[in-house]
């Protein structure tokens, strides 16, 4: 366990909801910092009875939905200036960027959707999706779906899981990849004619 985890977690139990949202936003704006582990753990707390999981969920989901919004708008607004002007502008029109930009567009669902699992993933397709100036509703959709379900996984781990987080929360992180892959398709599959309905 790192030394920032082991702050964080005295930090969850001294300012409990607060400390949980701002650990879950600067992780979305692309901070090194240990969200997942914070969750699960801020869940296991609950379960002990020193949180409230009903908060423990809001304040996750606040903080996640709100970090990757201003990092998507930070992006699109200032992106392309802040890379011209550290001279990496003209990444923007090679193919290669190109071809990822369509790769997030097309398969917007999973990948936004999964990514949400990840979080070097999740600042990296917020990062592209604010770039290539992404649909900011569906944007907006997939990565509430994506925030809740994966908030709400965490969630549960550790709450069921209190007595052992730490090794659950290892072992997750091992295999992060196929359940946010596996979740993503299941939710896509369920639900993409209500989604089109709604945003058509």
């Amino acid at each position: 366990m790192s030394n920032v985890f082991q702050a964080l977690l005295s930090d969850l139990l001294i300012y409990r909801y607060a400390a949980l949202f701002v650990v879950s936003f600067l992780s979305c704006l692309g901070f090194p910092l240990p969200a997942a582990p914070s969750i699960i753990a801020a869940a296991a707390f609950a379960s002990q009875g020193y949180l409230n999981v009903r908060f423990v969920l809001l304040s996750a989901i606040a903080g996640n939905i709100l970090g990757d919004i201003s990092m998507y708008w930070l992006v699109r607004v200032f992106g392309s200036q802040v890379l011209h002007w550290i001279g990496l502008g003209k990444y923007l029109n090679m193919p290669v960027f190109r071809n990822i930009e369509k790769t997030v567009d097309t398969y917007k669902a999973p990948v936004l959707i999964a990514s949400r699992f990840q979080v070097q993933a999740t600042a990296v397709v917020n990062i592209i999706s604010g770039l290539a100036q992404l649909n900011f509703r569906r944007f907006a959709f997939y990565i509430v779906i994506g925030e809740v379900a994966q908030v709400m996984l965490y969630v549960l781990l550790g709450y069921l899981f209190a007595d052992s987080w730490q090794a659950l929360y290892a072992i997750v992180g091992k295999f992060g990849w196929l359940v946010a892959l596996t979740m993503a398709i299941a939710i896509t599959t369920a639900s993409n004619k209500v989604i089109k309905r709604m945003l058509d």
